[in-house]
């Protein structure tokens, strides 16, 4: 089991570190923009350049150029960088965040100071490490004031995570709090290992620490690319939306031109090469469908109003087929160019309240619509009276 894990942890070093590097360069520029992002940006992203300094690639090169106490000292004041940015994104839910921020970062420098005086004070040493037996290098003390600072930090963020994501009214957000928080727990545990390793000279933990640290790794990717998965889902839907509706917001805008804000093109060039986002480019179809149905209102629709949302399911599809079935009648009767039938009362909209209720309706609607017939009922008793 121990071995087990041991392999998996070297297996995961390096997908661990491309995707923490590939999260922060797709978040890096709406994160840059925010300061409520600005924080956890800078924290996975010092995190990420400390676990690179780590991998075994880097050591070996190091070692070969013999600087590798200079990648050790650089990996582990990066650490303390990253400690100091999960402060700093706890700091910004606090009252005082400004005050406390500014606090955080002088004491991070004076902890990197701190470490690398410890180091140069220390006898001499070929490697800043703890081995798997033996005196840590350079000193306990250094190691002890490392830890402290990660441990601590950590365990502010995980309480701060517990608490906000419980009480969060916003799924992606409660979702990115608690990976985050997971991730910043398993390096908790991290720590602690090597706690109990210089402390007690227990060396069981050794074989799990890369496994966990690989594991942050990913959580911590993943929480902050969950702003990016909701975003593409959303373009998703959206785009699946305006794919849908093009049939009959093409057939219908054809007879209504003026409800469109643009002319019609082909739904392919709509999805490749959209002129507006996509958010907006299904609102305008859903708005501009609508308004066509309105617009053919005089031309033989029929007044009674689209099914509502408690009616039974086969009757709400039998009413959607009717009115899809006079929506195409009444497109056919305004392209034929009949007068529009007399009296005949107008909607006011499709039956929904909401965009969600409306989109619905209108996707529902569009199966209807490609199956009805294309006929012009009123056509022969207009033509009699002309």
């Amino acid at each position: 089991m121990t071995h087990d894990a041991a392999t998996l942890g070297s297996e995961l070093e390096l997908p661990s570190v491309l995707l923490l590097w590939i999260a922060v360069l797709l978040r890096a520029p709406s994160g840059l923009r925010s300061a409520a992002q600005r924080g956890v940006l800078l924290a996975v992203a010092t995190a990420a350049a400390a676990m690179t300094l780590d991998q075994p690639s880097v050591l070996h090169e190091a070692a070969h150029h013999s600087e590798a106490n200079v990648v050790a000292a650089a990996r582990n004041a990066i650490g303390v960088l990253s400690a100091g940015a999960v402060l700093s994104f706890v700091a910004q839910v606090t009252a005082e965040g400004r005050r406390l921020q500014t606090a955080i970062v002088l004491a991070a420098g004076a902890i990197v100071a701190l470490l690398l005086v410890l180091d140069l004070a220390a006898e001499p040493h070929l490697k800043i490490g703890i081995p798997t037996s033996g005196a840590p290098h350079p000193s306990l003390v250094y190691w002890l004031v490392l830890m402290s600072t990660h441990l601590a930090a950590n365990a502010l963020c995980v309480s701060m995570c517990l608490r906000y994501g419980a009480t969060s009214a916003h799924r992606s957000l409660t979702l990115s709090l608690r990976l985050f928080g997971l991730g910043t727990a398993l390096v908790e545990v991290y720590w602690l290992g090597y706690l109990l390793r210089v402390t007690t000279d227990a060396d069981w933990p050794l074989p799990w620490l890369p496994l966990l640290m690989n594991l942050h790794g990913g959580l911590r990717a993943l929480a902050i690319l969950v702003p990016t998965y909701s975003a593409f889902r959303r373009a998703v839907s959206d785009i699946a939306a305006a794919w849908r509706l093009w049939p009959m917001w093409h057939d219908l805008v054809m007879a209504v031109p003026h409800v469109a804000l643009t002319s019609p093109r082909h739904r392919i060039w709509d999805v490749v090469w959209p002129r507006i986002p996509y958010h907006m480019l299904a609102y305008r179809r859903i708005i501009e469908t609508r308004d066509a149905i309105l617009a053919l209102t005089d031309h033989g629709l029929p007044p009674q109003a689209p099914p509502r949302r408690r009616r039974p399911s086969a009757e709400a599809s039998g009413d959607i087929a009717a009115l899809a079935a006079a929506v195409k009648s009444a497109r056919d009767a305004k392209l034929r160019g009949l007068d529009p039938a007399p009296c005949t009362p107008r909607f006011n909209s499709t039956g929904r309240t909401d965009l969600a209720g409306e989109r619905a309706f209108l996707l529902h609607m569009v199966r209807a619509y490609r199956s009805a017939p294309s006929h012009v009922d009123s056509e022969p008793s207009r033509a009699a009276e002309n």
